[in-house]
């Protein structure tokens, strides 16, 4: 058989053809050198807000759009590529995919619901770490979770600067790094109970450019039942209660230390007993204050729910220790709290949370009866932050010590969703002095 040579020539460049493009096609997961994820704490705890993957060559920003990668259980926002690993205003070729995600607060957000085996597990934490005198419902606390793991999928082809296509496929690509903005910037330490010599998990947070010369104000962080037993940088992914004070916009206009504990067990219960935890933690404050350079005249108590009540318990034991405290959906018994309307109080409660609403209400028409004057507010908790922040400088500006908010509807935990986010409730605190 004769084949003439044309027919060779467009066989053998076919061929070529193909063989480039088979080189030029091949699996994004193949190139993928590293996947980072990259969350932030928000008042309902922490959430991945960007995965930002790290390819073997530049990749061309115009090849990508929102449909070119999954996130699994987010909702993708932007996709674009960048010369370096972290979110910006517009994309540019270059070796890294920054995937944003939707991150926000979720004001219905429940805590997750424990499993035979997790209740098990708490039963058998109660038994070691129960004690005389302890009552019903004071045990270790549940097992919420904040992760800050994800998993991308590509769904769309894209291609590198230089031409090449990197077909879409169901792999997944997990993280194999991850980072919490602020939280991260806080190292974990540990204090010797003088008490009991039990330890102390504790986070504390210096500004970037700490220098010993100066005075900086200290706010203590009391956490909640939800993480107590947990680890110890779990007091900063539950919600921004810590991290809030460390954020570089609060630190540019307010420079402060900051120290969040992490409680082994509940450190009060609903029928006013509290553990010796709370000594422990006056104690570390005293102990702070002779290795950094805290002005003594500015330390801030706050706390949410089981740090709210653990910080009040604090401010009648050592009625001259803190300089003002923002209490967050928490109570104490009214018939107790009379003393505290010497001191400088800012309580925010939801109105759904009758619980705290009430009693913390009960305190406040207790020091009206003692001569005291208190500005109370109700605020709308679904109005953006910078409007709650003008209800606060309102409050403000009538110049009393003793200030209570009621947050329409919500609930016990979407109280610190809202509180800890209002920059004129920090700007109040950090103006108290003692």
């Amino acid at each position: 058989m004769i084949v003439k040579k044309k027919t060779i020539l467009t066989l053998v460049l076919a061929g070529f053809l193909g063989l480039v493009q088979a080189q030029n096609n091949s699996t994004t997961t193949e190139h993928v050198k590293s996947a980072m994820a990259i969350s932030k704490v928000l008042g309902d705890g922490r959430k991945v807000a960007s995965v930002v993957l790290e390819y073997d060559v530049p990749i061309s920003n115009k090849s990508l759009t929102t449909d070119s990668y999954r996130v699994e259980g987010k909702e993708v926002t932007r996709v674009y590529a960048n010369t370096l690993p972290e979110t910006a205003e517009q994309g540019k070729d270059g070796q890294y995919v920054v995937i944003e995600v939707k991150a926000e607060v979720d004001l219905n957000a429940q805590p997750k619901q424990p499993t035979v085996a997790d209740l098990e597990k708490k039963k058998e934490r109660d038994r070691m770490q129960g004690g005389p005198g302890l009552r019903a419902g004071w045990s270790t606390g549940g097992d919420d979770e904040y992760p800050g793991n994800a998993v991308a999928v590509q769904t769309a082809n894209i291609r590198t600067v230089s031409g090449k296509t990197y077909k879409a496929n169901d792999t997944p690509i997990e993280s194999t790094e991850e980072i919490c903005l602020v939280a991260d910037d806080f190292r974990q330490e540990e204090f010797v109970s003088p008490y009991t010599g039990q330890v102390l998990p504790y986070n504390i947070y210096l500004p970037e450019d700490y220098n010993p010369e100066e005075k900086y104000p200290l706010v203590l962080f009391i956490h909640d039942a939800g993480v107590a037993s947990g680890e110890v940088t779990q007091t900063l992914y539950q919600g921004n209660g810590a991290t809030s004070w460390a954020e570089p916009e609060a630190q540019a206009r307010h420079k402060c230390i900051v120290v969040a504990p992490e409680y082994p067990v509940i450190t009060v219960d609903d029928n006013w007993n509290y553990s010796h935890h709370l000594d422990a933690t006056i104690a570390l404050l005293k102990d702070l204050q002779k290795r950094y350079s805290i002005d003594s005249t500015r330390i801030y108590t706050t706390g949410q729910s089981m740090g709210c009540m653990s910080s009040i318990v604090m401010m009648l034991k050592e009625p001259d220790l803190f300089a003002g405290a923002l209490l967050v959906a928490g109570k104490w018994n009214p018939e107790l709290m009379g003393a505290l309307d010497r001191q400088n109080i800012w309580i925010i409660s939801c109105e759904g949370d009758q619980s705290s609403n009430t009693l913390q209400g009960e305190a406040v028409d207790l020091w009206r009866k003692q001569g005291s004057s208190v500005t109370e507010s109700t605020w709308d908790m679904t109005l953006p932050a910078e409007e709650l922040s003008k209800e606060a400088d309102k409050m403000r500006a009538e110049g009393n010590h003793l200030l209570f908010t009621h947050l329409t509807g919500g609930n016990h935990r979407a109280t610190w969703f809202v509180a800890y986010g209002i920059e004129g409730v920090q700007d109040w605190l950090f103006e108290q002095h003692k």
